[in-house]
């Protein structure tokens, strides 16, 4: 038997899935599951996908609670006015 599995996002297809599931019940069943768990991952991950906008994989750390107000009095501390 044939299983197709096809994912969509916003109507749009993302990501399809054939399998062959064949013999007893039992292993159909251990194949229908592990198809499920890849499905679930890579549903997951196309809904990401299209959704999230790219990210370089390494940005500059910012500083921590950066703002003017802190700048201003890190900045005199530094230079003691």
């Amino acid at each position: 038997m044939q299983v197709e599995i096809s994912i969509k996002v916003n109507g749009q297809t993302v990501k399809t899935h054939v399998a062959e599931v064949a013999g007893t019940l039992e292993e159909m069943e251990e194949v229908t599951h592990a198809l499920g768990k890849k499905v679930a991952c890579d549903a997951l991950q196309a809904t990401v996908d299209v959704h999230a906008p790219q990210r370089p994989l390494f940005r500059k750390q910012a500083g921590i609670c950066v703002t003017r107000a802190i700048n201003a009095a890190v900045s005199s501390a530094s230079t003691g006015r």
